[in-house]
């Protein structure tokens, strides 16, 4: 006789992980919107967090410039904007 319970730990994670089998196609819908937002979300995050500097310092070469600026001069801005264009073209910005 098959017993149908999960027997060891992979059996027990996978009947756990794997419950979307009893999901209606409206509630599947919503989870797999849900984790979308999630992911959309983390990477907002992360992408805000990388523009913080503190304000009065170049955000290329951490020297100090005025009070509001980003870059202490056009050098500067020109040198992060490269450097965040290979970032973003590695996939890692």
């Amino acid at each position: 006789m098959t017993d149908s319970t999960p027997t060891d730990a992979a059996d027990l994670a996978h009947a756990a992980a794997d419950c979307s089998e009893r999901l209606s196609a409206d509630d599947l819908a919503s989870r797999l919107d849900a984790q979308g937002l999630a992911s959309a979300l983390a990477r907002q995050r992360d992408a805000a967090a990388a523009l913080h500097h503190k304000p009065g310092t170049c955000a290329s070469c951490d020297a100090k410039c005025l009070p509001l600026a980003v870059y202490c001069d056009d050098e500067c801005r020109a040198e992060h904007e490269r450097r965040q264009a290979i970032l973003r073209r590695q996939g890692r910005a």
